[in-house]
């Protein structure tokens, strides 16, 4: 890394900026379609990241593409004729979102009043991302709440065993598969999954979230202001579990919820966590006959807050030997999940010298993290490293499967990926 290069530069392409959380959350409703009012640059900028979960995505995405004299006289005209276009086509989203870019958010345009005057025959939630600092998560969290205050029923009764996962987004690496897996396994110990706000949902699910008696927050940095929000208008407990990784952790996050909510069918997933328990130790044994012991002198797991120190938490506790293990979040987290198994954590713009110095003298480490942090040892050139993408960019790996990192079948799958990069480490060092 350059002295003129911080790492305050690297973390911006890591994660992606509010107008895209935003859209990131209304585009996993089923139907819906979002119109971006701003320059090509960011239409294109969010598309790209919202096409790495959803490649159709450009097919209800779309921008009213103003010129540079709308900063002075407005947009009314390009947003009016995007809108028009739209009823021309017959287009009938089950909600739209329209959003109005950083830059053109300073003009101060009525929005809602463009969209009131033509009638539309659908529900539309406006947003300035001028309003929004931060990335990914605020974006997300505040056209959630926006769609929440416009939609939702002023009262309803909340159903004995019915729970909503918050704070899970199909725009995270693998963040579908995962939010099944979570799915999978409330519905086996006996709970009714109403709602996955910001994952595959639809506008009729979303509309029965203040009929759980329990939101389980997974992702904090997602979850939490929306679990606050329903908390204050209808009363709904919530309780921040995080992420489940790994077999025993995913006992583990079961058992919180259940302690909150009691589970009719435990025993269920208690049978199936012993299951893949004995299938994980035979295979586990069988690479350690041909391999010897996993072992990892250095490991760094760098991702969003939630996911890095849930998963650090993991590692060491069931899935590998590790020398030294360091922890980077990439944002700050008000609640965040204990992790005792990592020798330093470090928080992106709070701890940022620390970090920059770890990157310029790690040596012999395995990354659990982006491309964007082996671009940073690529330019050393003699760092010795294997790279293990866990969230975007993914440049270092392809991923055409859908396959979940958290729960009793991520656990397969996260140790699958772990001796792959032990062994690939080993013949290496032979070669």
């Amino acid at each position: 890394m350059s002295e003129k290069q911080g790492w305050g530069n690297i973390c911006e392409r890591v994660d992606t900026c509010a107008l895209t959380g935003a859209g990131a959350f209304f585009a996993a409703i089923d139907k819906s379609e979002v119109l971006i009012n701003g320059p090509l640059w960011c239409y294109f900028y969010a598309l790209r990241h919202l096409e790495k979960a959803r490649p159709d995505m450009y097919t209800r995405f779309y921008g009213s593409q103003p010129d540079n004299n709308a900063v002075i006289y407005g947009s009314e005209e390009y947003v009016t004729q995007e809108l028009q276009r739209m009823l021309e086509n017959g287009h009938k989203p089950s909600i739209l979102l329209l959003e109005s870019s950083c830059s053109l958010s300073l003009i101060g345009d009525d929005l809602a009043g463009m969209a009131r005057k033509l009638q539309l025959p659908f529900p539309v939630v406006t947003l300035d991302s001028g309003g929004m600092a931060g990335g990914f998560a605020e974006g997300y969290a505040k056209a959630a709440k926006k769609l929440f205050a416009q939609l939702l029923p002023q009262t309803a009764t909340a159903k004995s065993l019915a729970v909503n996962i918050l704070g899970q987004s199909e725009f995270y690496l693998q963040g579908a598969a995962d939010t099944r897996e979570l799915k999978r396994l409330l519905q086996l110990a006996g709970y009714e999954v109403l709602c996955t706000p910001g994952c595959e949902c639809t506008l009729e699910e979303l509309q029965r979230l203040p009929e759980a008696a329990l939101n389980i927050v997974t992702n904090a940095e997602l979850g939490l202001p929306l679990a606050e929000y329903l908390q204050k208008q209808y009363g709904t407990p919530y309780i921040f579990a995080g992420l489940p990784y790994g077999v025993q952790g995913t006992l583990r996050w079961l058992q919180q919820i259940n302690a909150q909510l009691p589970a009719p069918a435990m025993d269920k997933v208690t049978a199936e966590a012993q299951a893949q328990d004995n299938y994980l130790l035979s295979r586990n044994n069988e690479a350690i006959a041909l391999w010897g012991s996993m072992w990892f002198d250095n490991v760094l797991v760098s991702a969003p807050a939630t996911q890095a120190l849930c998963l650090a938490q993991t590692l060491r506790t069931e899935w590998t030997d590790i020398g030294s293990l360091t922890v980077i979040c990439q944002q700050p987290l008000k609640d965040a999940p204990a992790c005792d198994t990592a020798e330093a954590i470090y928080t992106v713009g709070v701890d940022d010298a620390a970090i920059s110095e770890y990157f310029k003298t790690c040596e012999n480490v395995l990354l659990l993290a982006s491309s964007s942090e082996s671009s940073v040892l690529y330019r050393r050139k003699q760092c010795s490293f294997e790279a293990c993408n866990i969230c975007y960019p993914t440049n270092d790996e392809v991923f055409i499967t859908k396959q979940p990192m958290v729960g009793l079948q991520g656990s397969a799958y996260m140790l699958e990926r772990l001796w792959n990069c032990f062994i690939r480490r080993k013949k290496n060092k032979v070669e």
